[in-house]
C-alpha cells in the first residue's frame, strides 16, 4: 500500500511505534515484578529455614536430632496447607513438618555444607512448590543433616498474573490517552498545511508560517508572480498580434471593395499585407518563446557556432556588396549562452543583417565574457546612426532610412530578447565610422 498521505504517515509510524513501546513496555514491567515478587518470595523463605534452624538440637543423652519446639507458624501444622519443612539424617530417617501428613519432599542431595539452593518440587498433591534446601551441622560437625523448607507458589503466580492484568489495564489507557495526544498533535502540526492551500488561493501567499514553511513559501510566491506576468504577457501579446493583424485585414477588406482596382495590384497589395502579418506573427512567437526559455537554466548554447553560421549566411545574401566580416572571439570555444539556440540566433541574425545592410566593405563582430556574463559587439562602416535616433532605432516599426527595404522590427526583437533575458543594448559610434551595437546577455 502506498502511503500518499502525510497525515496517514504519521499515524501509521505513530500507532507503530506506541504498539512496540506498550508491548515492550508490559514484558519489561511484568518481568521485573515477576523478579521482585519472586526475590521477596525466597527471602520469606529464607526466614523460615533460619527460624526451623534455630530450634534443631541435638538431644543429650540420645545425641539425636529434634526440635525444641514446635514452629510458631500455623500453616506447618495443618495438612497439605502449602507450606513445609523437612529434615533428613544421615541414617535416612526423616523430621518433617505435620502439614505434609504421610508425605515426604523429594529433595536435593547436592547440596555442600553452609550451602543453600532453590529449586522447584512437583510431586506433592499437584501442588507446584518452591523449596530451599541447606546442609547443616551441629556438635561441632559431628552432626550433620539436610533442612529443607518449601512453599506452594500458587498464591505468587495468582499474585503475579492479577499484577500482569492490571498493568495491561494501565498500558490500555495509556495507548488511548497517547492516540488522543496523537492525533491533537498531528492536527496541530499539519494545520500550518490547512492555512497554505487556503493562502493559495490569493495572488500571494502570505501569512505567519513556521521556519521551515519559508522556503516554499517563497518559491510558490516565485511560480505565482511569474505565473502572473506570463499571463499578463501573454495577454498583452495576444492584445499586440489582434491589433497589428487589423490593419492588413482593413487593407485587404478595403481593396476588395475597391472595383477600380487592377488584378496585379491587388495581387501585390494581398501579398504586401500578408509579408506584414507575418512579420508580426513571427515577431511574437519570438517573444513568447524567449519568454518560455529565458526561465529555463538548464538550456546552453555553445556561441562561437551560431556566430559562425550566421556569418556563413550573411556572406551569401550579401555576395554583391563583398564585405569582410571580421570574427574576433579569443575565447568564443568556452562561451555558452544561458538560452535557447534559435533565441541566440534572432538576436546575432538581426544585429548583423542590419550591419551588413548598411555596411560599405567591413563588418566587425567580437564575442568574450564580461564580468558574468556575455558580451557580443557587431561594429559596421557604414553611414551610423545620429545619436538622437538610438532610443528610436529599437522601437517597432521605425526605419532610418524609409526607402530601404525592410519592416523595422530587426532591431525591436532584438531589444525584445534580450529584455526577457535580463540583459541590455547600447547602441554607438563605432570606429570603423558607422553603427555600434552592444550586446550583454547572461552567461556561463
Amino acid at each position: 500500500m502506498i502511503l500518499n498521505s502525510i497525515r496517514l504517515r504519521i499515524t501509521v509510524a505513530s500507532l507503530a511505534a506506541i504498539a512496540i513501546a506498550i508491548f515492550v513496555a508490559n514484558i519489561l514491567i511484568a518481568n521485573l515484578f515477576k523478579e521482585h515478587a519472586l526475590k521477596q518470595f525466597e527471602a520469606t523463605m529464607q526466614v523460615q529455614l533460619n527460624q526451623i534452624a534455630s530450634l534443631i538440637v541435638a538431644e543429650p543423652k540420645s545425641g539425636r536430632i529434634a526440635l525444641t519446639s514446635q514452629p510458631s507458624e500455623p500453616r506447618w501444622s495443618a495438612p497439605l496447607s502449602g507450606n513445609y519443612w523437612q529434615i533428613n539424617l544421615p541414617d535416612g530417617q526423616l523430621l518433617r513438618s505435620r502439614s505434609l501428613w504421610d508425605s515426604t519432599l523429594n529433595v536435593s542431595q547436592k547440596e555442600i555444607a553452609g550451602t543453600s539452593n532453590f529449586y522447584y518440587i512437583d510431586d506433592l498433591s499437584n501442588q507446584h512448590l518452591l523449596a530451599l534446601t541447606k546442609n547443616l551441622s551441629i556438635d561441632g560437625g559431628s552432626t550433620k543433616f539436610l533442612l529443607t523448607v518449601a512453599s506452594d507458589t500458587k498464591e505468587l503466580d495468582k499474585a503475579i498474573l492479577a499484577f500482569q492484568s492490571s498493568i495491561q489495564g494501565y498500558l490500555l489507557i495509556l495507548a488511548i490517552m497517547l492516540l488522543a495526544i496523537l492525533f491533537l498533535q498531528i492536527s496541530f502540526g499539519l494545520s500550518p498545511l490547512s492555512a497554505l492551500k487556503k493562502a493559495l488561493h490569493a495572488e500571494r501567499v502570505e501569512g505567519a508560517f513556521p521556519v521551515e514553511f519559508n522556503p516554499l513559501v517563497a518559491e510558490l510566491n516565485d511560480v505565482i508572480e511569474k505565473n502572473s506576468t506570463i499571463v499578463t504577457r501573454a495577454k498583452t501579446q495576444a492584445g499586440n498580434l489582434a491589433h497589428a493583424m487589423k490593419t492588413p485585414i482593413a487593407v485587404i477588406s478595403n481593396a476588395l471593395e475597391d472595383r477600380n482596382i487592377s488584378h496585379d495590384s491587388f495581387k501585390t497589395l494581398v501579398r504586401e499585407q500578408i509579408y506584414k502579418a507575418k512579420e508580426q506573427i513571427d515577431w511574437n512567437l519570438a517573444k513568447a518563446r524567449a519568454a518560455t526559455s529565458s526561465k529555463n537554466p538548464r538550456l546552453k548554447t555553445p556561441v562561437l557556432p551560431v556566430i559562425e553560421s550566421i556569418v556563413a549566411v550573411m556572406h551569401k545574401v550579401y555576395a554583391e556588396k563583398v564585405l569582410r566580416i571580421e570574427v574576433q572571439s579569443p575565447a568564443a570555444s568556452s562561451l555558452i549562452f544561458n538560452g535557447e539556440e534559435h533565441d541566440l540566433q534572432e538576436i546575432v541574425g538581426n544585429i548583423l543583417d542590419n550591419a551588413c545592410k548598411w555596411a560599405k566593405t567591413r563588418v566587425d563582430i567580437s564575442a568574450a565574457s564580461y564580468k558574468d556574463g556575455l558580451q557580443i559587439i557587431v561594429e559596421d562602416d557604414g553611414l551610423g546612426v545620429n545619436s538622437a535616433d538610438y532610443g528610436k532605432v529599437l522601437r517597432r516599426g521605425f526605419r532610418v532610412d524609409e526607402l530601404t527595404q525592410g519592416s523595422g522590427l530587426g532591431l525591436a526583437i532584438v531589444d525584445d530578447l534580450i529584455t526577457l533575458y535580463g540583459g541590455s543594448i547600447e547602441l554607438g559610434h563605432s570606429s570603423l565610422g558607422g553603427l555600434r551595437v552592444q550586446v550583454r546577455l547572461g552567461a556561463k
